[in-house]
Order: structure tokens, then C-alpha cells, then sequence
């Protein structure tokens, strides 16, 4: 631009060129998914030319190179990024930066995103946007949760009924296996003594 004489203020803001490259680094993630899903004639992401019915492995090797060489070209008009690529590898998948290649005095703060900020940053994942992402990581943290709960379930179970408190009956134990694992929940005091209505006397 600037041998053509013009100028492109966006160019010399480190936001924007920061944004570029996250956008160039993500198109290329998805050329190389395509290639190699081209290459093994799964046309999961070309609608259209699935549309078509039977594809000639032929024409899909073509299109597999026209993608490959995409990539090429993106590495070469893009080759100022790469002395900058470990800042926007950072910028871009935090949690699986390697912390080794991390400036020291950010790598405590990565090492407590990446092993505690996940279920964090799948609570503000938009549902709407990523149904299929927000399902799957639903499913991954529940099935966490509800093992930890069946554990202390039957830790409390084995506590309770031991032979020394032979006279507990089922009910006893199923009452205190109830109180031990709601501990957490708060009851709406508040709510509760507006429901209670109170008998003066005469």
C-alpha cells in the first residue's frame, strides 16, 4: 500500500494487526482441516459439492492442492507475523500455549487458567452460538460432578452404618445421607416464615 501511495492507517495499529493475524492463523486452521478432509473425499463442509452426489477422487485431489497451495500463499503474505507468532498464540488459545515458551512473569497466571479457569470459561460460552461445543462440555462437567457426589455419598453410607450403630434402621440412614448431602443448600428463611402463618392467642 504504502509503495502505491496509500496509506492505511489500520495497518500501524497493533489492535488491528493483532486481530488480523488471530483471523489469518484461524483460516489457516481451516484450510489444513480441509485439505485433509478433501484427500479423504469427506465433503462434510462443502454442502454444495456434496450436493452433487459422487465426486471423481480425481477432482477432489485437485481441489485438495488448490487449498494446500492457499496455505502456501498465506505463509508467504503473512510472513512478518511469524517473528510475533508466540504473542498470538497466546492471544489466540491460551489454554494450550505451551507455559516453557511463556515470558516468566505470566506463566503463574497461565498455569492457573489452563488448570482452573476452564469450567470458568465454558460458563460464559453463548449457547446460542456453540450448541453443539456447550452440550458436549455440559455433558464432560456433570459427569465430574455427579462421581464426586456418589463418592461422598457412599463414604458418608460407610460412615453411618458400621457395626457399632447396629440399631439404625433404613429410614434412619436414608434420613441422615440426606441431611449430610444437602449441607450446601440454604434454606429461604425469609420465604419459609412468610408462609408459616402464626396463631395469636385469644
Amino acid at each position: 500500500m504504502k509503495m502505491n501511495n496509500k496509506e492505511v492507517p489500520q495497518l500501524a495499529a497493533s489492535t488491528f494487526i493483532c486481530s488480523l493475524a488471530f483471523l489469518t492463523d484461524s483460516f489457516k486452521v481451516k484450510l489444513t482441516l480441509w485439505g485433509k478432509q478433501l484427500t479423504a473425499s469427506n465433503l462434510v463442509h462443502f454442502s454444495t459439492l456434496n450436493s452433487l452426489g459422487k465426486v471423481e477422487s480425481k477432482s477432489l485431489k485437485e481441489h485438495a492442492e488448490i487449498i494446500s497451495n492457499l496455505h502456501k500463499q498465506f505463509d508467504v503474505q503473512f510472513k512478518d507475523f511469524k517473528a510475533l507468532e508466540p504473542h498470538f498464540q497466546l492471544f489466540s488459545t491460551p489454554f494450550a500455549v505451551e507455559i516453557d515458551y511463556v515470558a516468566e512473569e505470566m506463566q503463574m497466571e497461565l498455569v492457573e487458567l489452563q488448570y482452573i479457569g476452564i469450567p470458568e470459561f465454558y460458563q460464559f460460552l453463548s449457547q446460542e452460538r456453540f450448541p453443539m461445543l456447550f452440550s458436549a462440555s455440559a455433558r464432560i462437567m456433570a459427569m465430574f460432578g455427579s462421581t464426586y457426589i456418589c463418592e461422598q455419598f457412599l463414604s458418608s453410607m460407610k460412615i453411618n452404618k458400621s457395626v457399632l450403630r447396629s440399631r439404625l434402621t433404613d429410614e434412619h440412614l436414608k434420613a441422615t445421607l440426606r441431611l449430610v448431602l444437602s449441607q450446601d443448600i440454604k434454606p429461604n428463611v425469609d420465604a419459609l416464615v412468610d408462609a408459616k402463618r402464626c396463631h395469636s392467642p385469644p
